[in-house]
């Protein structure tokens, strides 16, 4: 938890075995779930995230059936979380292009407001027939 809030940070992942163990291992603690989303990964993607869930109860594994694009990662981890009662989520590149350590800086000033963003959610699910 972060200023009272369950955070929730949202990984879309495509072929990412390289950097995903190490964007999973410096997510700061006070992070509640970190929700991974394969997009039909062809390496060892899923199979890093499933061994490192096993020893971190906040991993989230979920993988898509074909590959969709990351809009699409990015929407299902957004799902995932409004159907976990997340109250901020944000999302981070698997390769590492944002520093976790970063996070804060993002994460003060949501935490600090409501957002809504349901619709936008319930939006795609119609659109998508999910």
């Amino acid at each position: 938890m972060h200023l009272e809030k369950k955070i929730a940070v949202v990984i879309p992942a495509h072929n990412e075995e390289k950097l995903i163990g190490k964007v999973i291992e410096t997510m700061p603690d006070y992070v509640d779930f970190i929700v991974v989303v394969d997009d039909q990964s062809q390496d060892q993607t899923v199979a890093i995230v499933q061994s490192l869930a096993i020893s971190n109860k906040k991993i989230v594994c979920l993988e898509h059936e074909q590959n969709r694009g990351v809009g699409a990662a990015i929407a299902t981890g957004y799902i995932w979380a409004r159907d976990h009662q997340v109250d901020v989520t944000a999302v981070m590149a698997a390769d590492f292009q944002m520093d976790p350590e970063d996070l804060p800086n993002i994460l003060e000033p949501v935490c600090r407001v409501s957002v809504i963003i349901q619709k936008v959610i319930d939006c795609f699910e119609a659109s998508h027939g999910e």
